[in-house]
């Protein structure tokens, strides 16, 4: 069972349901709801990447960190009709984003994020000047709402420091080449899968591998079986809510739901799983409102995220067996040379 959140969390949820909420509500009365919800995202994502420690590390966080999100958007855009060079590109990133360790929070999210803007570009997802304007606006409004958001909860203990992460990174306390090499090649791999499966969005399921995978065996498998269920769940509801309610509805849906983003990631990734798919399909269906909504994409959301997972889960088997065959190698060299 969940519980209550926290009085910090209940500070923190208000901010998400006022970032994401507010540039949907202009929605009802200003017609571009592309624009709008792509603030929205932008806004989400920004918030996620808050390190809620000093007021310099915050804009360093959330619009340096959006300004390297859409310049991986751009360099994915330049990529379009060039597989080889986006290939070759996706596998540096996304060693990239494999190192900082799970306990690196910022680094770790933002390698994510910008690894997913080049990989969702390249397949051809909307990114255009006037998209990296209003995630960019989505992020001013999100560094906007973190400000209010730390006067009011000046002891909130789960802030983080990405000054201290680089300075970690730097001194060497990183994930190492096994797990960054295998991250990036299970990337590949599960999204041309996809593309050989005729995904809709081949790309979700190359960002499920991404999003999935740890560095801890056993905290990975349960991830796993957490996003599975979470995703199902999260795909159905969205479903019925995209054919049974007319959009007028979504935004305060979305407000409201946004509301319990912090609390329900501190608890349970099945929570979160279910919590962020109805979030961002109901965002996505607004989006894409002029082109009929996103109905039809919604039906190979759970494919892609099974897909994606049976791939992490593969790869997984192969790391630990990596793991134990490594250190004997490298001891059998040692006897070797010592035998010389």
């Amino acid at each position: 069972m969940l519980e209550s959140p926290t009085r910090f969390e209940w500070i923190r949820g208000s901010g998400y349901a006022i970032a994401m909420g507010l540039p949907l509500l202009l929605s009802y009365i200003i017609d571009a709801p592309q624009t709008l919800a792509f603030v929205a995202l932008g806004a989400m994502f920004a918030l996620r990447l808050d390190p809620r420690h000093g007021t310099s590390q915050q804009v360093f966080a959330i619009v340096g960190g959006m300004c390297l999100m859409i310049a991986s958007g751009a360099l994915g855009v330049l990529l379009v009709g060039h597989r080889e060079l986006a290939i070759a590109a996706l596998v540096l990133i996304a060693f990239l984003a494999g190192q900082p360790r799970p306990e690196q929070a910022y680094l770790s999210l933002l390698g994510k994020f910008t690894a997913a803007a080049m990989l969702l570009a390249e397949m051809g997802l909307p990114a255009t000047l006037n998209t990296a304007l209003a995630y960019l606006v989505g992020a001013l409004l999100a560094l906007l709402i973190s400000f209010i958001v730390a006067a009011l909860a000046k002891d909130d203990p789960q802030g983080w420091s990405p000054a201290t992460e680089l300075k970690q990174l730097m001194a060497g306390d990183i994930n190492g080449p096994l797990f960054g090499l295998t991250l990036p090649l299970t990337i590949l791999a599960a999204t041309l899968s996809g593309l050989a499966l005729h995904a809709q969005h081949a790309a979700w399921v190359g960002l499920t591998v991404l999003f999935v995978m740890h560095v801890n065996d056993a905290n990975t498998w349960q991830r796993l079986r957490q996003r599975i269920i979470g995703t199902l769940l999260g795909v159905l509801i969205a479903y019925m809510l995209v054919m049974w309610l007319p959009r007028d509805f979504y935004p305060p849906i979305i407000l409201v739901l946004a509301l319990f983003i912090p609390a329900v990631m501190r608890q349970s990734y099945q929570w979160f799983s279910l919590l962020i798919s109805v979030l961002v399909l109901l965002v996505i269906d607004i989006a894409m409102v002029h082109q009929g909504g996103d109905l039809q994409l919604i039906r190979w959301r759970f494919f892609d995220t099974l897909i994606g997972c049976l791939w992490v889960a593969t790869a997984l088997v192969i790391l630990r067996f990596a793991k134990h065959w490594w250190p004997e190698k490298a001891k059998s060299k040692n006897k070797s040379n010592n035998s010389i």
